[in-house]
């Protein structure tokens, strides 16, 4: 069975709220020219990553049922500008990379080695990528109190289990029973 991305990172979301970072301010390598979309638009996610609303703006959506202030909210936005901007080259260097390797494996006959260290290239500036946004979701969470990142959770949960209603099943194979929600953590 195969599986997208995406699903994979929806369940890290809601369990480790790692996956929010993944969206922390992201924008599609090469849309460097473009402004970015106003809040609560979804953004696409480079390859590899998760596409979905910046993590700041879920906070923004949630703000009231979290109970962020105004002041808060300022700091979870320049915490999330100031990561875009700092992953912006990263996403566009990503971007060339994947394009030089649908270039080698176009050739009638790729060099091994040459693909090899191609993947060897991306994967690193991939890792590098996420641990930037993993290091804006921390810096982002530690404004946030114990309270307040449990009920985060609690509404990715729901979120994650109306996924799972309308997939079918919490494999998403159709047809299947739906799991009842995790226990919150404590």
């Amino acid at each position: 069975m195969r599986r997208r991305p995406g699903i994979l990172a929806a369940g890290l979301l809601a369990l480790s709220l790692a996956g929010l970072s993944a969206s922390a301010g992201a924008q599609a390598p090469g849309a460097s020219d473009a402004p970015p979309p106003p809040p609560g638009r979804w953004r696409p996610g480079p390859p590899g990553g998760p596409p979905g609303p910046p993590f700041s703006d879920v906070l923004e959506r949630h703000a009231d049922e979290l109970g962020l202030d105004a002041d808060t909210l300022a700091r979870i936005h320049a915490i999330a500008e100031k990561a875009r901007v700092a992953e912006q080259p990263l996403a566009e260097q990503l971007r060339s990379l994947h394009d030089a390797m649908r270039t080698m494996l176009q050739a009638d006959s790729p060099k091994v080695d040459d693909v090899m260290q191609q993947a060897d290239r991306i994967g690193a500036l991939e890792t590098e990528l996420r641990k930037a946004r993993l290091s804006t979701m921390l810096e982002i969470r530690s404004l946030l109190t114990a309270d307040q990142r449990q009920k985060l959770v609690q509404l990715f949960e729901a979120k994650k289990q109306r996924w799972r209603e309308r997939r079918g099943d919490a494999t998403g194979e159709p047809g299947g029973p739906v799991p009842p929600p995790s226990p919150p953590p404590q």
